[in-house]
């Protein structure tokens, strides 16, 4: 198999493990992109953006905005499955959009899972950088938090991984002196969980005392579905 063939072979795989689809046969798959040399037909999406029947289901599921597949998407984000976000790009799924229950967006699931790789190609995509995504509920009787959203940057400060926050800062022009709806700023996020480094690298920021006060004194009630 030539590079490009075996790179098909790879995206075709991991589109169909996102999908969930328990029939993956790696060898008819090789055998498909093989018979190409004898009909030199293209079965599967070629270079000029042909779109086949698996192709066209999945565009149907992101312009309703399947829960299903966009938790296969934040997957495919989540492993640094770059060539497969791709695929799925070119059949419409849009990057600066919220996953449609968890209220966030793919850049923030890059940097939460430490996808450095991923969150570069995020940007170099034209990803926003200070979006704001909700921090994933404590109980599944519970709604993605809003008032207590992140940004990338407040994400990876809070997980102390300085070298993201450099990216974001010095390569995506990400704003550091935001303050979240429950007054939480990126370096005191990382201040808060002992993480000098980044305390020392990201500027100073005093102001969100009473949206922490507010936040602090909130109901818990306001929290439930």
């Amino acid at each position: 198999m030539t590079l490009e063939e075996q790179e098909e072979l790879h995206l075709r795989i991991a589109t169909a493990a996102s999908l969930n689809d328990p029939n993956i046969n790696p060898e008819r798959i090789v055998h498909d992109i093989l018979s190409r040399h004898e009909e030199n037909v293209p079965l599967y999406p070629g270079p000029k953006g042909s779109i086949n029947e698996t192709d066209q289901i999945i565009q149907q599921k992101i312009a309703s905005n399947d829960h299903a597949l966009w938790d296969s998407i934040f997957s495919i984000i989540e492993k640094g499955q770059i060539d497969a976000l791709d695929h799925f790009v070119q059949l419409g799924f849009k990057i600066n959009s919220p996953h449609p229950y968890r209220q966030q967006y793919p850049i923030f699931a890059a940097v939460r899972a430490s996808q450095t790789n991923m969150m570069r190609h995020l940007i170099n995509n034209h990803a926003e950088v200070d979006c704001w995504s909700a921090i994933p509920p404590t109980s599944m009787f519970q709604k993605p938090d809003m008032e207590r959203s992140r940004t990338p940057l407040m994400a990876a400060a809070e997980q102390g991984n300085l070298n993201i926050c450099k990216i974001l800062c010095e390569t995506a022009f990400a704003d550091p002196m935001l303050v979240a709806p429950d007054g939480q700023t990126a370096q005191r996020l990382a201040a808060r969980n002992g993480y000098k480094e980044i305390v020392l690298y990201l500027p100073a920021n005093r102001g969100g005392v009473l949206k922490r006060l507010k936040c602090l004194f909130r109901p818990k009630e306001d929290l439930i579905m």
